[in-house]
């Protein structure tokens, strides 16, 4: 769709006389603000969450060096503490990734739905 077309277009569906694009100039800054305070907390529990993570990589290396004892025989599989490392580690990687990937997902809806609300767009 060229420029003018949807200038066009833009122009039909909204006249706004100067007051009532200050407010909408406005909105959209609040809404914005609004928004960088949610992924501002969001990125501090994802950050909390990596340096969980880091630690229970250290416990894992601790308990493989332990595991093994410095000596060069395997590690037995069916450790109790490896166990729980592992499920430790490979929760939180999936839950870093989904909180990540729901950050994402959210900008993209309230990308979404501000262009709905102020540009007359359908998601």
């Amino acid at each position: 769709m060229s420029f003018q077309v949807q200038k066009d277009r833009l122009m039909r569906n909204f006249e706004l006389n100067p007051w009532q694009l200050f407010l909408v100039g406005w909105r959209l800054i609040v809404s914005e603000i609004g928004w960088n305070f949610t992924r501002m907390f969001r990125q501090w529990e994802i950050r909390q969450m990596k340096k969980r993570l880091d630690q229970e990589k250290l416990k894992l290396a601790e308990v493989v060096v332990s595991g093994t004892s410095g000596r060069q025989e395997e590690l037995a599989r069916h450790d109790p503490d490896l166990d729980l490392v592992l499920g430790q580690v490979s929760f939180l990687e999936e839950e870093v990734a989904h909180l990540e990937n729901e950050l994402t997902a959210k900008r993209k809806a309230f990308l979404e739905n501000r262009k709905a609300r102020y540009l007359g767009e359908q998601p």
